[in-house]
């Protein structure tokens, strides 16, 4: 398997997006914001079609309308204080109908459908350079904030009585979830890049007891997941997109069983 060009360059790649969304996905799911991975994903697949119908690089069709929309998001979250989650729906619907018209006018496109699922062949070497370009300027900006971002996602009240400026940490984030999104959608595809946000933190939190420990069981389960999910896209030509998410399921429900059995262990010996 290995022995193929392409599928090293797969492997590389789903590394490099492993750590960018696990990171990245444990402040937005904290912040209770995990919808905006959906959200940007949807944006992201309209980048793609626009690429493809105007024959331009579709890398830069998606990083282009997810950033655009991110800050759409953040405009939106500005005019709706008191129900945020407004902007999420207002972007997600808007990006929904922009791909439907087209889709329509596309009609019918196999590089379209890898876009959509994800595809293990479709990831060349200039991705794999912007992949990781990504990758070191997602973890140095997690490095040099993450205490700024651990107490603007746990206490925002505190955060700002600090000095921390809350609004522009959650525009950056934006920016880099807009980014993570954009370039991952060859890896798992537009429909299901969310899931790389969302269900890493989701898992970990059923095990993790601090910050520290939550972002490295999150990213062991990304890892796993990403990497079953391409192993399996090669030896049963399915697409690597649904083989990842089904392997995260299978993780969920696993992680819940333990959970249950170690809730009642500790409920017999009390």
């Amino acid at each position: 398997m290995l022995q193929y060009e392409f599928m090293q360059r797969a492997f590389l790649a789903g590394v490099l997006v492993s750590i960018m969304t696990s990171l990245a996905g444990n402040f937005l799911v904290l912040k209770r914001f995990s919808q905006m991975g959906d959200s940007l994903s949807h944006t992201a697949i309209v980048g793609v079609a626009a690429a493809l119908l105007f024959n331009f690089s579709p890398t830069i069709g998606a990083i282009a309308s997810t950033v655009a929309f991110a800050l759409a998001i953040e405009y939106f979250k500005s005019k709706f204080k008191r129900f945020e989650e407004i902007s999420l729906a207002l972007v997600s619907i808007t990006a929904l109908g922009l791909a439907s018209v087209l889709f329509g006018i596309l009609k019918s496109s196999s590089n379209l459908m890898s876009f959509l699922f994800g595809s293990i062949v479709a990831i060349g070497n200039e991705d794999v350079l912007v992949i990781f370009a990504v990758c070191i300027v997602t973890v140095t900006f997690i490095a040099m904030f993450r205490k700024r971002l651990i107490l603007a996602t746990f206490d925002e009240v505190s955060a700002k009585v600090s000095g921390i400026n809350t609004k522009l940490l959650d525009f950056l984030v934006s920016i880099i979830a807009a980014t993570i999104i954009a370039v991952s959608v060859k890896i798992v595809g537009g429909l299901l890049i969310s899931s790389l946000i969302v269900f890493p933190t989701a898992i970990a939190m059923r095990f993790s007891k601090n910050f520290k420990m939550l972002q490295v069981v999150s990213l062991l389960v990304s890892l796993i997941a990403i990497i079953s999910g391409l192993t399996s896209s090669y030896y049963i030509d399915i697409p690597p997109g649904g083989a990842t998410v089904l392997t995260f399921v299978l993780i969920f429900f696993i992680a819940e069983i333990i959970n249950i059995a170690r809730k009642r262990s500790l409920a017999k010996n009390f």
